[in-house]
């Protein structure tokens, strides 16, 4: 994400941002670029942006899972699991945001591929299981909102929406399988919890690290307005087969969900 992007966001101006950053990934060839602490140095540019456009009691939701890679530490080549969730949270706390909340994505076994694939199976000492789960954390910024009662009564949650949200382990089945032109991608249901559970009818929701628009969709469906920022130019078109698998001919009935080009 470009800071430069960023800085046209005005001060104060978003209710809550939702985004899964694009993970420093690992295929275990030789030789490849690895830079995670250039990565978290750009995150903490990232989160510091998101922090100074919150208004005061703003929201921050924040997806991300470990990941398991023998190229994080120059002393040995052998795989490890890294704690890039808890990194990540540590990143956010630094720049001012408190932690509110924290869930569980259960994303189910369809990433079970028949069996064992990374560590010394079937013999001991590093067996690793696969990514079955990812974190959602969220933060505050200080401060407090008001709200008028109507946009409070328009904004709430029911009874049973709120038994199975407030419950820290959230069974949602991964797409990423079902989806061919996106490595990575969380299903609806994410975005449109956090953005239920932590903002307002009306509320401006931000996410920096748009992908396939996921967190934009799940906006506008919830009745709320939202910025989003992708430098990847391959992501326009997967955006709107996106929005065609979510809600349709959007582009075609409404021209002014058209992708920007600068």
């Amino acid at each position: 994400m470009s800071n430069t992007e960023l800085n046209r966001v005005a001060d104060d101006s978003v209710h809550l941002c939702v985004t899964s950053p694009p993970y420093v990934t690992t295929e275990f060839k030789k030789g490849q670029e690895f830079d995670y602490d250039g990565f978290m140095v750009e995150f903490r540019n990232v989160c510091e942006h998101i922090h100074r456009v919150c208004v005061p009691g703003g929201r921050f939701a924040l997806n991300v899972a470990d990941m398991l890679t023998k190229y994080r530490y120059a002393d040995e080549d052998i795989i490890s699991r890294i704690p890039f969730g808890p990194d990540c949270l540590q990143v956010a706390q630094s720049v001012g945001f408190r932690l509110l909340e924290r869930f569980i994505w259960d994303k189910g076994f369809t990433r079970n591929f028949g069996g064992p694939l990374l560590g010394s199976y079937p013999y001991p000492m590093s067996l690793f299981n696969n990514n079955y789960f990812e974190y959602v954390y969220v933060f505050r910024k200080l401060g407090k909102r008001k709200l008028a009662q109507p946009i409070r009564e328009a904004s709430r949650l029911s009874q049973e929406e709120w038994r199975k949200w407030v419950q820290e382990w959230w069974r949602i089945e991964s797409i990423s399988e079902q989806i061919s032109f996106h490595r990575a991608v969380f299903p609806l249901e994410i975005p449109n919890r956090l953005i239920r559970m932590y903002s307002f009818v009306g509320d401006t929701v931000l996410d920096p690290y748009l992908g396939t628009g996921t967190t934009m969709i799940a906006a506008h469906l919830c009745g709320r307005n939202s910025i989003g920022f992708e430098i990847s130019p391959d992501c326009e078109s997967m955006i709107k087969r996106r929005i065609a698998m979510e809600i349709g001919g959007l582009f075609e009935t409404n021209p002014k969900y058209n992708v920007v080009k600068e």
